[in-house]
């Protein structure tokens, strides 16, 4: 045990590994407190990937580096596609947001119950919203 933590101790005084190790740390918590500034502004469930209210979509999902505040009349339509997963990583949505002035925001998620019953509630109601969700590879 005591030679396993002496060996610990001389690999973390390799500068390389310790910098990848603190960035890999701040781009973390970078993320979280992104999805965390804009959950708070949706006041939606913090682990979905998007949320709609007060006219407003709101993107939760803290890679998509565009605008993640969208007002719903701005949206001309929605596309999505799914992609399956290989060895074990599992299946993601893509989302495409097309807006009227001809700009496209991409943003994507991964596929379980909670987000397939997301995304159908949201093809129910996109005609209550003024824009169409489409679906494309199913």
């Amino acid at each position: 045990m005591k030679d396993s933590v002496l060996e610990f101790r001389k690999i973390m005084e390799y500068a390389p590994i310790l910098y990848v190790l603190i960035f890999l740390l701040v781009f973390t918590v970078f993320l979280f407190l992104r999805r965390r500034a804009i959950v708070r502004r949706s006041s939606g469930p913090f682990f979905a990937p998007f949320h709609i209210n007060r006219g407003i979509f709101y993107i939760h999902v803290p890679l998509c580096f565009s605008r993640r505040m969208i007002p719903l009349k701005e949206i001309k339509q929605i596309t999505y596609a799914i992609f399956r997963g290989r060895s074990g990583g599992g299946s993601r949505y893509a989302f495409y947001i097309e807006l009227r002035n001809g700009k496209t925001i991409p943003f994507f998620f991964g596929k379980s119950k909670r987000n397939e019953e997301l995304v159908n509630k949201l093809k129910r109601n996109a005609g209550r919203y003024g824009f169409k969700v489409d679906s494309t590879g199913n």
